[in-house]
Parts: structure tokens; sequence; C-alpha cells
């Protein structure tokens, strides 16, 4: 399931366009305001620091607010300091300064930011002032009761989640990333902070021994479970019943059913075969004419429902056995594949794929993979031809869906 994962990680990650939006949201922004406090020394982005899930690197699609802060000139900070609630006057000059350059842009101010909401874009720029330290922390204003300062190190936090990140191999950020669209699309009351800190306590604090990344997303939901109160268990306990289904799926070769039991957890973000259809070219069997299920219709399984597929083996010579008695097949043998059992109502339709491997079939320029419709008889004929494990999968299409599916491995050996 690694490329599915990682097709996943990347359709949730901010596009070009998006990062592109996002930088020319927060330079506008910061520039504005070093050009007016800074007039003599040209803006470089030196008195900007990104902060939150940009600073982090952590941050998903779709876009949000870009959390920032601008360094105010060190002489500054008396003249807020000895004002009464100067922590308020600064944050109202800076929203001044700003409605100058956006007079039509809603900017706002809230107890230790300005907030200016684009209206054309989801980018908003959350702007937090702030004094530079010598020890490099920042003295930030809180306008609430009557006003304070409050001391602050964005930069420990982004040092330790690169920390992380290195000494798990990039897995801190992925993880980060996948549970935060676990908890959007479930709407769990997680802020990102704390799925940043409880990613890496997972990771970090137990020493984690990484398997692989469906694995790694069951193990560490087991683990979320004693971390979160009572209002969110349901949350984590669904998410984890499902992660364990899709690894048992996949541990049955059933990567159909698998990726349905991801899609329930993630959404549609994660990726089905059709989507995956072209990462798969560098494959050493990769079949240029291969179907995917999702080329005719949307899946999605029913878990009440379900169809047992057999096949019967017949050779000149020998007596008819079926496929479930045998351990491996030898070439030229005709298969009957045919549908044993199911509990589905009628009407349905059937359609089946042959999906062949190996190096004969790929120097004969014969890999299949092909989806054709049944006609009528609810079989499908098929000859051994090439060494190799092949196999043949059967839709069950109801209401123009694809509700359940089967799947035989062809094992043909010398």
């Amino acid at each position: 399931m690694e490329k599915y994962f990682d097709k996943f990680l990347e359709n949730i990650k901010l596009t070009q366009s998006q990062r592109e939006d996002a930088k020319t949201k927060y330079d506008g922004v910061c520039e504005k305001l070093h050009n007016y406090y800074y007039e003599d020394i040209e803006y470089t982005g030196s008195t900007k620091l990104l902060i939150g899930s940009y600073g982090k690197k952590t941050n998903i699609r779709p876009a949000r607010d870009v959390d920032v802060i601008f360094k105010m000139p060190d002489e500054k900070f008396d003249q807020y300091n000895n004002a009464s609630n100067g922590q308020s006057n600064l944050l109202q000059k800076i929203k001044s300064i700003l409605e100058e350059k956006y007079p039509n842009t809603s900017i706002k101010v809230f107890e230790k930011v300005v907030v200016i909401e684009f209206s054309e874009s989801k980018h908003n720029v959350e702007l937090l002032p702030a004094f530079e330290q010598e020890d490099k922390k920042f003295k930030i204003p809180n306008s609430s009761q009557g006003g304070y300062w409050e001391i602050w190190d964005p930069r420990a936090e982004i040092d330790k989640i690169n920390t992380s990140d290195t000494t798990n191999d990039g897995r801190t950020r992925r993880l980060i990333r996948m549970i935060k669209k676990w908890s959007e699309r479930c709407s769990i009351n997680l802020k990102s902070y704390i799925i940043e800190n409880l990613s890496m306590k997972f990771l970090d604090d137990n020493n984690y021994k990484f398997t692989y990344t469906d694995v790694m997303v069951y193990d560490f939901f087991e683990f979320l479970k004693s971390e979160v109160d009572s209002r969110n268990l349901s949350y984590v306990e669904t998410a984890c019943k499902r992660a364990k289904k899709a690894i048992e799926y996949k541990q049955a070769d059933k990567i159909i059913k698998a990726i349905a039991q991801w899609k329930k957890v993630f959404g549609n973000d994660f990726p089905g075969q059709k989507l995956l259809k072209e990462a798969t070219t560098s494959e050493k069997y990769y079949a240029p004419k291969e179907e995917f299920i999702e080329d005719y219709y949307p899946v999605e399984l029913d878990e009440s429902q379900y169809v047992k597929i057999n096949c019967k083996v017949t050779q000149d010579g020998w007596r008819p056995a079926l496929l479930s008695n045998l351990r491996f097949l030898q070439k030229r043998l005709k298969l009957l594949f045919f549908i044993e059992e199911t509990n589905v109502d009628e009407p349905f339709d059937v359609m089946w794929k042959v999906r062949n491997y190996g190096d004969e079939a790929k120097s004969s320029c014969d890999l299949r993979g092909q989806i054709w419709r049944d006609g009528g008889n609810r079989e499908r004929t098929e000859n051994t031809k090439y060494y190799g494990d092949h196999y043949v999968e059967c839709y069950i299409i109801k209401n123009n869906k694809c509700i359940t599916y089967d799947k035989l491995i062809i094992p043909i050996r010398n």
C-alpha cells in the first residue's frame, strides 16, 4: 500500500499555485509593514518569520490561514510598553498601516493578532507583531485583561518537528499531515498543534519501529485511544477498526476492499486504483492497457454484500477439478471462472478482469489487464498460457455502482 499512501500525501499537499498564493499574501502584508518601519532598508523577508503549519511545513489542502510574525524595531518597544494597554495600541496601529494597502479588505484585531481576510482567496493572513529578544525568543502582545506581554519561542517548536522528522526519516510530517486530514474529515476536536505533539510523542517517546505506513497509521490510532477524552474516543475507535480491516484486506490481497476502508478514514483524497494508474508505469510488469473498475463505475462496497467465485480446470485426458482444490496449474489448461455464491439480490450485472504477470507475458507483449462485461452466463473462459502469478476479479454492479467483488489468484508453475 506504500504507493497509495505516497499518492494520498501528494493529493493533500498544497499545489504550486496555492503555495504561490500564500507567499504573495504574506509577503505583501509583511513588505508593507517593513517599508513603514524600516523605510531605509530594502525588504528581503528577514523581518518576517513563518510560524504555525506553514512554518513547520505540516500544512495540507485546502488553503488555510497563514501565520506569520512581523519583527518590530526594538526602539518601538518602550512606546507601547509605557502606554496604557500598549499591546492593543500596537495591534490597532498595525491594522491602520495595512488598511492603507488593502482598503477593500476586511482587517480585524483579535487578542494577539491582526487578521487580514482576503476575499478572493482562502489564504488569509494572521499576523503577529513581535519584538525579538537576544535569546531569539519573542515578546508578543496580548491585548486581553488590560494588556500584557508574553514570551514565546516559535523556533523551538519548528526545531522540534525538524529534529523528529529527520530522526524518523521524514515520517513525522507524513503522519501529521495524514492525521490532520483524518481529523478534518471526521470533525474531531483536535487542534493542529495537539496533532503535531501527539505524532512526535508517538514516534519519538515510544521509539517507534517503522514497518509500513498503513501499519504505522493503525498503531498511531491505537496509541491515540489513551490520549483523547471521552468526547473524541469514538472517532478514534472507528478509525482504528477501519485501519485494521484495511490491513487485513491488504494481507488477503483484497486491495479494492483495503482502499475502500482507507477512503472511509481519509476521504476521497485517498487514491483509488484508477487515480494511481499513471503512477504505476515504472512497475516491472506494467500493462499499458490495464483498466480498473473505477474506469466504469464508482466503487461503493457494501460490507453486507458478497460474491464468491471459483474456477473449473479442465484438460484433455484429465478429470475436471476446482482451482480451490489445486496447489498450482500448468500451461495449456482450460479455465472456467464462475460465480459460486452471492447474496446480492437480482437484478445485477457482472464484470470480469484478468491480470497477468511474468517475464513470458512481458516478452510476448501480452501483459493484460482489461475489464470485460459478462455475456449473461456469469462465466469467464480463459486458458493457462504463461508462467507466473496471475489473478481474476469479478465485480458485481448494482444501481450503477460496484458494491462487492471477489478475486482469485491463478498460480501457473513449471
